[in-house]
């Protein structure tokens, strides 16, 4: 049963100037909390109520299903051909890469999309992805995300992190990929965006012509977080004179550069004929104080402007010492009494920093120098606490690491050696069952010592010898800080840190999202996690870091407190005291025992 349509909110001055504008292409720039929501669903029911083409629809497109979902529900439910309300991979994929894939060597028989959760699953075929024997990927780990001297930019999940494949081995790569395509049919959906700008591209003006005869319209939302393939499509196909469009976002919340996106997409859309600019400067969202944070904040210096009747807003600047964010009670209890209204978030950059503030139960306390014995004890803390899987991955390529000399081998490899799936399981639970053995007393390098036994015994169970690799050598013996006792693993908290209904995630996550207060929270500078006063300022990879600072501090509605390390507002103060001055006195957390 669909939900009924809301009903229409009087539309601001700056929005009623975008919905009656006759302009071909509208570009609007939105702020934080500005209504673009209501206004691109204002926009699509004007479109809809109005429709005359029964040979042609309306598409409109955002970037993720749950965006397509609250678009269905405003405008009144599923709405049927020949109109369409999706995903722009979706549209990509249905309207391009599907009846027009022989333009680019796709096989005639059809295309099949695999989503991101079945290509997880292959193993085959793999490719070298980078200078070391263990960095391969399978095709569906590589991703397009751009272009330079006229060959893609391709990015590879390996060696449990993202490389960018380096430029020598690209084009051999972009062949195996398209062989693959053209023997199978078989595409991921960076494949689809990749594919889908090629086809555009060479199928010029007349594919533009055949998909603007069924979609003279077209609608775009939250424009900042496409990629850049995805981008180069829609750019391609809104030249078309016979196409109006309507694109919508905020460039300063451009943050998935990883995938490609860029704000610079809003100037390629601007610059085609009969484009006209538009800037929703008002948010809606936003008190007085918090919208001058915010607007400290804004990469493109676009200001946000709070509404003439918001409120004051409050701010509040705390400061904390903790070596690692790892909070006790009395501490989060502390934070979260700063707030105020019914919905609170903890929000930061990182993942593992929003692990460790939720008081997750998987941590990494290990001591000592061997970076494969530390995975295998946060192995045998997932499995401890409820996470086979996870726990059955680790071990998995530590085995196929010592046996195959590759992290990333798969069944191929172990079919080869002879090594059935009953005898790999077998090896996966004794190492499991070593390192989750408790013994008495026992220091870390005494346990190393002894997880490096039963690895050499699964190894050997399974046909490999110990005279064939040195991978065995990565169990070194810690350093002194390991002559420290192994305590047990550690166990699901009495009393959970932060009662339900909060939200403690990362920036990434709550992008759209609002709440009456938002903790952003940057813990102590170290190497993987760069000092706030440095990167939101800086302009290294276009200044991502800064807007993805922006988001943060724009989800609040009523208070925004900044936590950050002590040494932080060192370098604040001297570095941006404009800003620390809008916070007032900084409040110091207090240490919680």
């Amino acid at each position: 049963m669909s939900s009924p349509p809301q009903p229409p909110k009087e539309p601001t001055e700056e929005q009623n100037a975008v919905l009656i504008s006759p302009a071909r292409v509208r570009v609007v720039r939105a702020c934080p909390g500005a209504g673009k929501t209501e206004m691109f669903v204002e926009a699509i029911r004007r479109e809809l109520k109005s429709w005359n083409k029964p040979a042609g629809g309306v598409a409109a497109l955002s970037f993720t299903n749950v965006a397509r979902q609250t678009i269905e529900a405003r405008v009144g439910g599923v709405v049927g051909a020949p109109h369409f309300i999706g995903t722009l991979d979706g549209f990509a994929f249905r309207f391009v890469v599907k009846p027009f894939g022989h333009l680019v060597g796709l096989p005639a028989g059809g295309v099949r999309l695999f989503p991101a959760a079945m290509c997880a699953q292959f193993t085959q075929p793999t490719v070298q992805v980078g200078g070391q024997p263990k960095e391969r990927a399978t095709l569906f780990q590589v991703h397009f995300s751009g272009v330079e001297k006229k060959l893609p930019v391709l990015r590879a999940e390996a060696a449990y992190r993202q490389i960018t494949v380096p430029a020598e081995r690209v084009q051999e790569i972009f062949d195996a990929k398209k062989n693959y395509w053209a023997k199978t049919g078989i595409v991921t959906h960076s494949d689809c965006h990749f594919l889908a700008a090629a086809i555009l591209k060479k199928g010029g003006a007349a594919v533009r012509g055949l998909i603007a005869r069924r979609f003279p319209v077209i609608f775009i939302d939250e424009l900042q977080d496409t990629g850049f393939f995805l981008a180069r499509t829609f750019v391609r196909l809104c030249e078309d004179p016979g196409i109006k469009a309507l694109v919508v976002g905020d460039p300063n919340q451009a943050i998935y550069g990883f995938g490609g996106a860029s704000p610079t997409i809003f100037d390629d859309f601007q610059a085609l004929e009969g484009a006209t600019p538009f800037a929703l400067t008002l948010s809606q969202r936003c008190p007085k104080k918090v919208s001058q944070v915010v607007s400290a904040l804004s990469y493109s210096k676009a200001p946000v402007n709070a509404r003439p009747d918001a409120a004051d807003g409050e701010l509040a600047l705390v400061v904390h010492s903790l070596a690692i964010p790892k909070l006790l009670p009395p501490q989060a209890a502390f934070l979260r009494g700063l707030g105020v209204g019914t919905s609170l978030a903890i929000i930061s950059r990182r993942t593992t920093t929003a692990n460790s503030l939720r008081g997750a139960i998987i941590r990494d306390e290990f001591c000592g120098r061997s970076g494969v014995a530390r995975k295998i004890n946060l192995a045998a803390e997932y499995l401890a606490n409820g996470d086979p899987a996870t726990a059955v991955t680790i071990i998995d390529r530590e085995l196929c690491r010592v046996v195959f000399d590759d992290p990333q081998a798969g069944l191929e490899e172990r079919k080869g050696k002879g090594i059935t799936p009953a005898q790999w399981r077998a090896a996966i639970f004794g190492i499991l069952t070593a390192a989750l053995a408790k013994v008495e007393g026992e220091t870390w390098n005494a346990w190393v010592q002894r997880i490096k036994a039963a690895v050499q015994a699964a190894c050997v169970s399974l046909g490999w010898q110990l005279n064939e690799t040195s991978g065995l050598k990565a169990y070194m013996i810690c350093n002194e800080t390991g002559n420290a006792p192994r305590n047990q693993l550690i166990e699901i908290p009495v009393a959970p840190l932060w009662p339900v209904g909060d939200t403690v995630s990362t920036i990434h996550k709550v992008k759209g999202a609002e709440f009456e207060t938002v903790i952003v929270f940057a813990p102590k500078p170290s190497k993987g996690h760069p000092c706030p006063a440095k990167e939101w300022w800086s302009d290294e990879a276009q200044g991502e870091e800064r807007r993805v600072g922006f988001v943060g501090v724009s989800r609040a509605k009523q208070k925004l407190i900044l936590c950050v390390h002590v040494s932080t507002l060192k370098e604040l103060q001297a570095k941006q005291p404009e800003f620390v001055a809008l916070f007032g006195e900084p409040i110091p957390m207090p240490a919680g025992a």
